[in-house]
């Protein structure tokens, strides 16, 4: 086997086990991109392989292998953004592959001519990795990887249109598909596909990778029944962005809330209406919180918010309105005559405070919620000094079936 039939077998061999990885992670995670982008690898080794072993005759291979191209790179494009939940450009991607290939196929049949052909060829694909660039990069939340894709994507978006321009004035003109694959143009064609293939598969799949620990991450962070934030995550979350408020110096506060007489209807309707009573307080408070609050169920029955930029007067009046919204809803599966309430306690962070301290001052307001008759809030006295924590556990487990 002749160096040349080795290097022609490179591109085709590493698109194989590429579309064999993205297939064994769509396996997995039973994604449709991911199956696309599998089956795109496969489209995009067919095509090289067509290129340099023709079957039947060389213009109907090389007809086939650039309509195999354009196809991958579509897939390329659908596949890779729709992982950052972006718009496909479904469109335009196939608008740029439809003129390419008609375009090849007019310079394959009616006006022979090879170096139109190579240009039509990468300018679409070009065309296309510019137009997926230009759609990743106004995806939110972007980490390193992702901004090391979308280099590759601009940079090598460019080099479809300058690449070939510039190894044909060195290299050519080329006037038929004869000794084209020892020519200058074949081997940077060769070489730069495999560099982007490879850098291109390995950022995917570590942008999987790192989606999957994400996931992984947020379960353990997760409270299954109520989907809000379980203690961890919300103890977490509010040191987060303690540090961040006090370099910015932004005021905020802590709302912790309990559903009122819970083990009553634990007791009366069993562990599943005790379920649907804890996911309708929890879709209520979602409702109204902000997308920059932080919201977690922290106990069996407790719950609380963080509320970012905001001072113990506006936590009384967010405390307020899930109390009174609360207080209105149906739970499923229970008389629709009955409702419930929740208590409630607010504290705002003093500079310096820890996350405990926080959470001791807006547990004595919570107390107080309950002692007073419950369905209630109350804000905590900023000026008095926290109460011992062993005290005030003691005082929170007196009040019976609250």
């Amino acid at each position: 086997m002749d160096a040349n039939v080795i290097i022609a077998l490179t591109n085709p061999a590493m698109s194989l086990v590429f579309a064999t990885t993205f297939f064994l992670l769509w396996r997995s995670r039973r994604q449709a991109y991911i199956a696309l982008l599998s089956a795109s690898f496969l489209a995009i080794g067919g095509g090289f392989l067509l290129h340099y072993f023709a079957f039947y005759s060389v213009s109907l291979s090389k007809l086939v292998a650039n309509l195999m191209f354009l196809a991958g790179g579509v897939g390329f494009a659908i596949g890779g953004l729709a992982r950052f939940d972006r718009q496909p450009p479904v469109l335009s991607t196939a608008v740029f592959a439809i003129a390419g290939f008609a375009a090849f196929t007019w310079f394959l049949f009616v006006q022979p001519d090879v170096v139109w052909r190579i240009y039509m060829i990468n300018f679409a694909f070009g065309a296309i990795t510019l137009t997926m660039a230009a759609e990743l990069r106004r995806a939110p939340g972007r980490n390193f990887v992702d901004n090391i894709l979308l280099g590759l994507l601009v940079f090598y978006g460019i080099s479809f249109f300058v690449r070939p321009v510039l190894v044909i004035w060195i290299d050519g003109p080329y006037e038929s598909y004869e000794n084209i694959h020892q020519s200058l143009y074949w081997i940077t064609l060769t070489f730069s596909a495999s560099l982007f293939l490879l850098i291109f598969a390995l950022s995917l799949i570590t942008a999987i990778a790192l989606d999957v620990m994400e996931e992984l991450r947020l379960e353990s962070h997760t409270d299954p029944l109520s989907s809000l934030l379980n203690r961890r995550g919300f103890e977490q979350g509010v040191a987060e962005a303690l540090r961040a408020s006090r370099r910015k110096r932004m005021a905020v506060t802590l709302v912790v809330c309990d559903l009122d007489h819970f083990k009553s209807v634990n007791d009366t309707y069993g562990h599943a209406a005790g379920d649907f009573v804890i996911v309708t307080f929890s879709n209520c408070m979602r409702d109204c919180i902000a997308a920059n609050q932080i919201a977690g169920r922290i106990g069996g029955e407790e719950f609380a918010v963080l509320l970012r930029g905001s001072d113990r007067n506006s936590g009384r009046l967010f405390a307020e309105g899930v109390r009174a919204a609360f207080g209105l809803l149906p739970v499923p599966h229970l008389p629709d005559d009955m409702r419930f309430s929740a208590s409630f306690g607010v504290a705002e962070w003093r500079d310096g405070e820890s996350v405990a301290e926080l959470f001791l001052r807006a547990d004595r307001a919570l107390y107080e919620a309950k002692k007073a008759g419950r369905d209630r809030v109350r804000v905590d006295n900023p000026l008095l000094a926290p109460a011992p924590y062993d005290a005030l556990e003691t005082d929170r487990l007196e009040p019976a079936g609250r």
